[in-house]
């Protein structure tokens, strides 16, 4: 017999939509998701174009006020006063340059690995700080190597340095792991972003330059490609120590980000309430820029149509006071990254504005010879990568440690506070006025959607034997995805069975998901001001007010398995008409663990890391510094149950660490005040 739960509510399959480029998602105009994304970002980015700045006073209070808002979000801080500790690991010898193999502290203990390239000959000489893009081996990827021995063979000093989280500052070094997904997005639990973390890493870089001899401090020009280009435009606008920017293959608008694919690295929470991409370049004003796109760029969001858009804006503030010479733009009739065509128009572009040659246009590569990867190796052996070299991993568990202590050690925590602390974490939205609409029983079941605002909830009825008593039974992937076991232990006390497909999930999730499972959707609800959580736990708000209203329950039980059990118990803290939620093999704690799983894909668009059983989903911006699952737990107005509670890897909590954990909840509790 079929499995109920796999009854569609709507009689419709969304037709296929054609996609531009490998790395553009499906947009389809017929999905609920993606005409609220759609309608999202282009609201905000209409509410939010850069302003029309005509003097410099004006231009400067913007700076001010905009870089503190940045520094906000970003969750970090930048402390020029903290040593370098600069490590040498080994200098390579070249016919005209030598490369140096570095490590210098960035923040209290984290370390960054870097190449400086330095030209022979009598300096001071201008220099050049490159972050590299997405390619797996980071600063030893072919057009990094070749952007720098451009750049020092031109006469320039080059530091080239190692995002956080890969290659040699990966979990494992010189393992070719992507440093988003589920790593990047762990570390906005603990109230910081991988963006901000970046940036604080790249203007302790441009510390290290300014304190060598060789190094002309007042010229110093930032570049990469992809989403090293993301890094130079946000290094740019944060350092105005930065004298000339090139972001390459990296600049579209916030509004194309929302329907593209990106990196957890090159995502601002809440982006598009602040500002287009306009705003961010405008905090390089009036210091050169320009801005460099391939023609033929596989990812829409670096198209030169977008990146048109957002140029034409930042152009005006130029021109308005009196520099138009310093903005241009380069396309090259190139693919996505940093090739020769852009490698060509960084050194003619460094040439008139580092040393004051020429008039920037492209200037021909003089002739290099790459290095084999293993002579810039600064750790020969992995093993004995210092423990100042931190991972992602490393950084969140003890980063996360220390907020757990804090949270833990609390005598007291107010209710109140606490309870609006968790709506704002949510970005939850206030219910509007509901619609229910009924369709034809097909299977036994009754087909219904909720009509709440902008959202569409579609969901099943199994009827029970127990008149006045309903279950919502929830899954992180859909209805179809509940099993027969599943329906038989949710009926079993004889309730009605409600089943769902919570916002983005089942017959409301986006076509041709790609890079894992929700991991685009919790990308693009970000950047509009929303958390995926927080729009499930809106759709049970909404559907037990339903069954109050239009079926008149009595009792009201809320079933989450997987990430959906943090759904469950987060919307008992915010409804007085759920009378028990229960979390199924669900986290007990979002203190990033990664016992029993591999971070590094065996392909790009599978569902999940090998071993891993959760998605991006629970990725909450400041939830460990609010508190963790056993406060949102006391805080529920209704009973509270987990189910063969895990850590925030999936690795099933053992019966000490259940108790441990149903300790907490009652300590916490009792602090509640």
């Amino acid at each position: 017999m079929k499995n109920v739960a796999g009854t569609r509510v709507f009689n419709f399959d969304l037709p296929p939509y054609p996609r531009e480029g490998v790395f553009h998602l499906d947009m389809s105009p017929h999905c609920q998701v993606n005409r609220l994304l759609t309608f999202e970002a282009g609201r905000l980015a209409q509410l939010h174009q850069l302003d029309v700045f005509r003097d410099m006073a004006s231009l400067r209070r913007f700076q001010k006020r905009m870089r503190a808002k940045l520094w906000e979000i970003f969750g970090v801080k930048y402390d020029r006063d903290l040593p370098l500790d600069v490590k040498e690991y080994g200098v390579v010898g070249k016919d005209g340059f030598s490369i140096r193999k570095l490590t210098y502290q960035s923040q209290p203990g984290v370390h960054v690995t870097a190449l400086l390239y330095v030209p022979e000959g009598k300096g001071p000489f201008p220099a050049v700080i490159q972050m590299h893009g997405h390619n797996k081996e980071g600063k030893f990827g072919v057009n990094p190597q070749a952007t720098s021995l451009d750049l020092v063979k031109s006469g320039f000093v080059c530091l080239t340095v190692d995002a956080f989280g890969t290659y040699e500052r990966a979990c494992n070094c010189y393992e070719a792991a992507n440093h988003g997904g589920v790593q990047g997005a762990a570390i906005l639990n603990l109230g910081q972003t991988l963006m901000g973390l970046q940036v604080v890493d790249n203007m302790r870089g441009v510390d290290l330059l300014r304190s060598l001899d060789c190094v002309q401090k007042d010229r110093i020009g930032a570049t990469g490609a992809s989403g090293g280009g993301n890094q130079t435009m946000w290094l740019s606008a944060m350092d105005e120590r930065i004298a000339a920017a090139m972001p390459v293959v990296s600049v579209g608008s916030f509004e194309s980000y929302v329907y593209g694919m990106n990196c957890v690295c090159e995502l601002l929470p809440d982006g598009l309430l602040l500002t287009e991409e306009a705003g961010i370049l405008a905090l390089i004003a009036p210091r050169p820029l320009r801005i460099a796109n391939a023609l033929y760029d596989c990812n829409h969001d670096f198209s030169v149509a977008e990146m048109l858009k957002t140029y034409h804006a930042v152009e005006k503030i130029y021109w308005n006071l009196g520099y138009p010479e310093r903005i241009s733009f380069h396309v090259a009739d190139r693919v996505h990254g940093m090739h020769d065509r852009q490698r060509e128009s960084v050194l003619g572009y460094f040439a008139q504005f580092l040393k004051g040659e020429g008039n920037g246009n492209p200037l021909p590569e003089p002739d290099f010879e790459l290095s084999p990867e293993q002579e810039g190796h600064l750790f020969p052996d992995p093993s004995l990568r210092p423990a100042g070299v931190a991972s992602i991993p490393v950084y969140c568990e003890r980063i996360g440690a220390e907020l757990r202590r804090d949270f833990l050690s609390r005598r007291t925590i107010s209710r109140r506070e606490s309870i609006a602390g968790l709506k704002k974490i949510l970005r939850l939205q206030k219910l509007p006025p509901q619609t229910l609409h009924r369709y034809a029983q097909v299977n036994g079941v009754i087909r219904c959607a909720l009509e709440a605002g902008n959202h569409v909830i579609p969901f099943l009825i199994k009827p029970g034997t127990q008149e006045g008593r309903y279950r919502v039974l929830l899954h992180p992937q859909g209805k179809c995805h509940l099993t027969d076991d599943d329906l038989a232990a949710a009926g079993k006390d004889g309730a009605t069975l409600i089943l769902p497909d919570l916002f983005g999930t089942g017959e409301t999730a986006q076509p041709n998901q790609t890079v894992g499972l929700h991991h685009q959707f919790f990308r693009q609800l970000m950047w509009v001001g929303r958390t995926l959580v927080g729009e499930w736990v809106f759709d049970v708000l909404a559907l037990a007010k339903m069954l109050k209203r239009n079926f008149h329950a009595k009792t009201i039980a809320v079933t989450g398995l997987l990430e959906t059990g943090a759904a469950a118990v987060f919307a008992n803290v915010f409804s007085g008409e759920i009378d028990e939620a229960t979390a199924q093999d669900s986290p007990a704690s979002l203190l990033f663990d990664h016992r029993s799983i591999q971070l590094k894909a065996r392909s790009a668009f599978e569902p999940f890391l090998p071993g891993a059983i959760y998605s991006l989903a629970l990725s909450l911006p400041g939830f460990l510094k609010w508190g963790d699952v056993s406060l949102a737990a006391a805080l529920g107005r209704g009973r509270v149950a987990f189910v063969s509670p895990r850590s925030s890897d999936g690795t099933e909590y053992s019966p000490a660490e259940v108790r441990a954990f149903e300790a907490e909840i009652a300590q916490t509790a009792k602090k509640l005040r």
